[in-house]
């Protein structure tokens, strides 16, 4: 989108550059007003091309800063579910990303991911358009339930989940066990589901990933990012919270920023 911004105002500029070199060439005599209307649409292309870099160097470094920020917490959760296994399950087994929901003008909604932390030996994306309703993390974002399921055993003859035969080819044997957990916006009159955080693990891990301790740092994690995002209250005054304690530990083991620490919620003082 800001490749073609860019193309349109540089056209603009240059076709008002060039009626202004034939005005001065006596090539072409334009009206006074025209000559006048030239100079100023030169001046405001200059202005909107300055503003347009300025505001998309902004754009980067928010985009840099928020991809940071999920990259952060949402490695220490991975090693938070190590531990909240107790060890038995390997970090390079497993994969964690956050999606959120989007609603482009006039379309149906769709799930974006917004970042992934992954071992180099987790499965590459698969490519997979996602939407509420559609997989694991479809239907937990369209129910705003928490969702732990084996989807390795599907088949064709199956459950598809609302894939598409050729959404199902790409994915069939790419995940075995997937856990959703969603993310909900408590600021408005109601509540309502803004994404989800997507868990992946190996062949055998379902219980283990559905445990108690694993769901809770799951979400204390969605709780952390709602918070750090601006669509949650504050991570203040609350009591015991098993997970968001386990999130806390591996946040401060990696040195992530105290509020980020503090937004895992757990023990957090009033």
């Amino acid at each position: 989108m800001r490749t073609w911004v860019d193309l349109a105002l540089a056209v603009l500029a240059a076709a008002a550059g060039a009626a202004l070199a034939l005005d001065r060439g006596d090539i072409w005599n334009p009206s006074a007003g025209v000559v006048v209307t030239l100079v100023v649409l030169t001046a405001v292309l200059a202005i909107g091309s300055t503003a347009e870099h300025v505001l998309a160097r902004a754009l980067d470094r928010r985009d840099d800063a928020d991809r940071e920020l999920h990259d952060d917490l949402l490695s220490g959760a991975l090693w938070a579910v190590v531990d909240a296994t107790g060890g038995r399950l390997d970090p390079r087994d497993l994969a964690l990303a956050a999606y959120r929901v989007r609603r482009p003008f006039l379309r149906p909604p769709r799930l974006v991911r917004v970042h992934r932390v992954r071992a180099r030996r987790r499965p590459v994306a698969s490519g997979v358009r996602w939407a509420p309703g559609k997989g694991v993390i479809g239907e937990c974002v369209a129910t705003g339930a928490v969702i732990a399921r084996d989807v390795g055993g599907l088949d064709a003859a199956g459950e598809r989940q609302g894939l598409t035969v050729e959404e199902f080819r790409r994915v069939v044997g790419k995940y075995a066990v997937v856990v959703a957990v969603p993310l909900v916006d408590d600021t408005g009159e109601t509540s309502r589901v803004t994404g989800c955080v997507a868990l992946d693990g190996p062949v055998g891990s379902l219980e283990l990933l559905r445990s108690p301790a694993v769901l809770g740092v799951l979400e204390a994690t969605s709780r952390a990012l709602q918070r750090l995002t601006g669509s949650a209250p504050p991570a203040v005054g609350q009591g015991l919270d098993t997970g968001g304690d386990t999130l806390r530990a591996a946040l401060q083991r990696q040195d992530s920023p105290p509020e980020r620490i503090a937004a895992a919620g757990g023990r957090v003082s009033p």
